[in-house]
C-alpha cells in the first residue's frame, strides 16, 4: 500500500467523534462571524439553525456560543 493512503488510513481512523464535532463548532463558528461582519441575516440565520439540529442531536452547546458571540458583538 502507498505511504501516502497508509498515512490517510491512519490518521482518519484516529479522529474521534468528539475531534469531529469540535471541527464542526469550529467552522460554524467562523462561518458565524463572517456573516455577522457582513451583516448577512439569512446566513446567520442558516447556522443558529444548525446549530440547534447539531445541539439536539449531540448534546452540544454551539448555540450558546454563537448567541454568545452575538451578545458580545452588540455591546
Amino acid at each position: 500500500m502507498n505511504a501516502t493512503v497508509t498515512s490517510l488510513t491512519a490518521r482518519r481512523s484516529s479522529t474521534t467523534v468528539e475531534d469531529a464535532l469540535a471541527s464542526i463548532h469550529a467552522g460554524a463558528i467562523a462561518d458565524w462571524l463572517a456573516a455577522s461582519l457582513d451583516r448577512d441575516w439569512d446566513s446567520m440565520r442558516i447556522i443558529r439553525q444548525r446549530a440547534i439540529q447539531l445541539d439536539a442531536k449531540h448534546g452540544g452547546n454551539l448555540v450558546d456560543q454563537l448567541d454568545a458571540l452575538r451578545t458580545q458583538a452588540a455591546a
